[in-house]
């Protein structure tokens, strides 16, 4: 999958920050080192990874025209989520 760019605005900005404690920064870092994108039940998707500073999210995001992505949230991976990931990336 390939991201070219996210839109933000101070809805979706305002609730991963202030609802989840993720800056928009460190969403999109998740995004720079390969992640593992996963497709949700409502035609969304999830992408996990980590922050530049090491910090594991889980990002969910609507993917628009273009390749843009906008996040609608995200969190900190719980333990079963980075065990998760963890064995998907080792594939």
């Amino acid at each position: 999958m390939k991201i070219r760019g996210f839109e933000w605005d101070e809805g979706n900005a305002l609730h991963i920050e202030l609802g989840h404690g993720i800056t928009p920064e460190e969403a999109e870092d998740v995004f720079a080192a390969s992640p593992l994108f996963r497709k949700t039940k409502r035609g969304h998707y999830l992408a996990m990874g980590p922050t530049l500073d090491g910090r594991y999210l889980t990002v969910v995001f609507e993917l628009k025209k273009d390749g843009i992505a906008r996040v609608i949230t995200g969190w900190d991976m719980k333990d079963a989520e980075k065990k998760y990931y963890r064995k998907c990336i080792a594939r």
